[in-house]
């Protein structure tokens, strides 16, 4: 999502005053339209403790909705992005802190499974020049959110699904990566700018044993 914060801002999504610090994408960038209906989708049915993984955070606010939810949260995101207002925002409204841990997609949690992955990706292809456009440039071929559904299956429980964000723009371009999921539209919405951006839960397709 092109829209990202060259300063700290505040936003309110769903209930949450979250602070937007710079070079991390605006939830609701557009005269306060937001993705919460999709957030919120992606965490219907949750059970109370369920294990929440929200990858690439930036301002929190789908790891404190699943907090606020109920689920045992851990979220990810990248060395140059501060996560004290995130640790901020859930000590003022009263909410289990998420585990924060800093890393590159995955690789802070080594052998660890969920039952719900989360990510609202870089979906838009393109090299970023800076730590800003880091926030909605996944690499020119999509580099980003490829490997992370490469990996996502080996972090996910038994019966657990992936949910990615992904504007129908974009959603052509990862048809190979997506390949070896069942998708299922959940929720979608149209954005300025974006057009019509949908909610994919995936369930990783049992590999093939071959001949």
């Amino acid at each position: 999502m092109k829209a990202r914060s060259a300063r700290r801002a505040r936003v309110h999504v769903d209930g949450l005053a979250l602070e937007v610090a710079p070079g991390v994408c605006n939830p609701a960038p557009f005269g306060g339209v937001s993705l919460a209906p999709l957030y919120a989708a992606a965490l219907e049915g949750l059970a109370p403790g369920e294990r929440v993984l929200d990858v690439g955070t930036g301002c929190g606010v789908w790891a404190l909705l699943a907090a606020k939810a109920g689920a045992s949260v851990t979220a990810t995101e990248l060395p140059h992005v501060d996560l004290t207002p995130v640790a901020a925002a859930a000590r003022a409204h009263g909410l289990p802190a998420p585990r924060l841990l800093t890393g590159d997609l995955f690789a802070p949690l080594a052998g660890e499974r969920f039952a719900r992955v989360l990510f609202n990706p870089p979906f838009h292809f393109g090299e970023p020049a800076d730590d800003a456009e880091r926030a909605y440039l996944g690499g020119a071929r999509g580099e980003v959110l490829c490997r992370f559904l490469a990996a996502l299956p080996a972090h996910l429980e038994p019966r657990g699904r992936g949910y990615v964000i992904v504007p129908g723009i974009e959603r052509e371009g990862y048809a190979d990566a997506l390949a070896g999921f069942d998708v299922d539209e959940r929720a979608a919405r149209w954005l300025p700018v974006l057009g019509r951006v949908a909610l994919l839960a995936l369930n990783p397709r049992p590999a093939s044993s071959g001949g």
